[in-house]
């Protein structure tokens, strides 16, 4: 039978663990080539290109990493080599779009990636307690998120946001968006001109800025935690999973094909200043483009 396969493989001859990248910059890579693996799999889903003989898309996984214990009594010592912030969206499987195995990547997922004290608290425990291993933090964003989306919607109609079909919490998640969202539409302004709210496909494209914007606003916060933890090894990337093609990229073209050139981390923000140009960057790629609706 011709299959597409995604395997995650354990070598039982070669039960070791996988060497640890030696530093930040080795972490992003392994990260991006991960996401290069599974963008091109999915690529093969969507035109049903069959493997041949040996799966083609494989993850070597150590299964001495997901509890088997290696002498008895003794379980695997926890020792990711990244920290994720995503979004809880179903669509955006952290391990797996960065073609990763268990014990890998230290995940935190919460609705729009957005930044709170649990949160930060699960943050806080990794790049202290695993900081032998963790080399990278990475803020992961998606096209069409719902959270943004809420907090585009209610910065267009307030009245939405005070509806009292919005729980607080939820109101309370949208609230840490819209200086994201803000930042974005005055990008589409300055790009579009004054009149952009009032043309065609001016609400998708505050969105897609809005993610990317999102997502760099948490990248320059988590960078200054991990600089007053003194973790001056751990570099802060982030990116957005575009959904439309599976790549993680930034700057994002939503409509961009596949392409292993696609795929690239950014470092975080080191001033304020650089949220501006992004949003501005971001206007200018999505200017004169009808985006798909994701915000599903």
């Amino acid at each position: 039978m011709k299959t597409i396969d995604y395997i995650y493989r354990f070598d039982p001859k070669n039960p070791s663990a996988k060497p640890l990248p030696h530093d930040a910059q080795a972490a992003c890579g392994i990260l991006e080539d991960g996401n290069r693996l599974f963008s091109a799999w999915m690529e093969s889903c969507r035109t049903g290109t069959t493997s041949e003989g040996e799966p083609r898309y494989v993850v070597p996984c150590n299964g001495l990493e997901v509890g088997m214990n290696r002498t008895l009594g003794e379980m695997p010592r926890q020792s990711p080599f990244a920290v994720v912030l995503g979004c809880s969206d179903a669509r955006v499987p952290t391990e797996m779009l960065f073609g990763q195995g268990f014990n890998d990547i230290f995940v935190i997922r919460v609705a729009g990636n957005v930044l709170g004290d649990v949160c930060m608290g699960s943050i806080d425990f990794a790049i202290t307690s695993l900081s032998e291993s963790v080399r990278v933090v990475v803020v992961l964003g998606h096209s069409g998120c719902g959270a943004v989306t809420g907090a585009v919607d209610a910065y267009l109609r307030p009245l939405k946001f005070w509806s009292k079909t919005m729980s607080p919490n939820l109101r309370s998640i949208i609230e840490r968006i819209f200086v994201a969202v803000r930042e974005a539409a005055n990008g589409l302004e300055e790009v579009w001109g004054a009149d952009a709210r009032n043309l065609p496909g001016y609400r998708e494209a505050l969105i897609e800025s809005a993610v990317s914007i999102n997502a760099a606003q948490a990248a320059f916060d988590l960078r200054q935690e991990v600089e007053r933890n003194g973790r001056w090894e751990i570099e802060v990337f982030y990116g957005v999973h575009n959904i439309r093609n599976h790549q993680v990229c930034m700057p994002v073209d939503p409509n961009a094909p596949r392409s292993d050139d696609n795929v690239r981390l950014a470092h975080a923000p080191t001033n304020p200043t650089e949220f501006h140009a992004l949003a501005v960057q971001m206007a200018e790629l999505l200017r004169g483009k009808t985006l798909s609706r994701g915000d599903h």
